[in-house]
This record gives structure tokens, sequence and C-alpha cells, in this order.
């Protein structure tokens, strides 16, 4: 094929600000260490960049994360949960949330320190991703809620 030319513009994409975060305004404990009956939120985000970027988003890919959480231990990880989401054009970052209910009920176990994660993948679900990338930049502790003193 004389005189043809392919071009394909460079694109990045950035999975940062792993955090954790409850509805709890009047917790004593920073935001990593978690109350076993306490409902709790991820948040990631996704940002892409780069002169492909705005060429990139219009296709509307999936953009999808799962949070998982692998305990300092011998012990097997647990999936927490994923979030997808379809770009949109004009859009070029994605903070992503999922809500959980409380430690505990998920299957993670109190007075255990967990290494927080999430992976990405961007493009058609059902193929092979056109972008991935994993993040574990969070560590969480999970402590048994006292239980309360009964009045005499």
């Amino acid at each position: 094929m004389s005189g043809s030319q392919i071009n394909v513009v460079p694109i990045a994409c950035c999975l940062s600000n792993l955090t954790v975060f409850t509805t709890d305004a009047n917790s004593v404990f920073p935001n990593t260490i978690l109350q076993s009956n306490q409902p709790f939120s991820l948040k990631v985000t996704v940002e892409f960049s780069g002169p492909g970027a705005i060429a990139f988003v219009p296709l509307a890919p999936s953009i999808q994360v799962e949070f998982y959480a692998k305990p300092l231990s011998p012990d097997p990880g647990i999936v927490l949960g994923k979030v997808e989401v379809k770009a949109n054009p004009n859009v070029l970052t994605y903070p992503l949330t999922l809500t959980l209910p409380p430690p505990t009920s998920i299957g993670l176990r109190p007075k255990t320190i967990y290494s927080i994660g999430s992976v990405l993948q961007i493009g058609n679900p059902d193929w092979p991703s056109f972008i991935n990338g994993f993040t574990e930049e969070l560590t969480i502790e999970i402590y048994a809620t006292p239980p309360e003193k009964k009045s005499k």
C-alpha cells in the first residue's frame, strides 16, 4: 500500500485518588478505621488526557472499576463490587463511587487490616479491554463496635 499513512494520537488514562469515606460526621476515628457496623463508600477517579482523549470519549466506551479488599494476612481477598459508566463526549474526568453496607455484612472481619484496591477496564465489557490498570493505594482497618453499656 504505497502512499498510505495511519496516525494514532496518544491517549493517557489515570486511575487515582482511591479514598474511603462514611456518612458519620461524628466519628472519632479517621475514615480509614471503620466500625464493623458502619456503612462506607469507596471512591476513585478515572481521568483521560492527551490529544487522543477528545476523540476517544465520544465513542462512549464502558468504564468499569471493580473494588476489592485483601487482608494483610494469608487469607484470600474479597471482591467488594463494581461500578460501570459509559463515557460521555466532553467529559474527561469520572469520579466513581461504590456505596457499601457495614463491613461485617460483606465478609470483612473485625481486628483486620485490609489493602483496598481497584481494577480499571475500559472498552466493551464483552471483549478484551482497550485500556486497563489497577491501584492499591489505600489501607483500612475494621474494628468491632463495642457493645453499648446498659444503664442501671
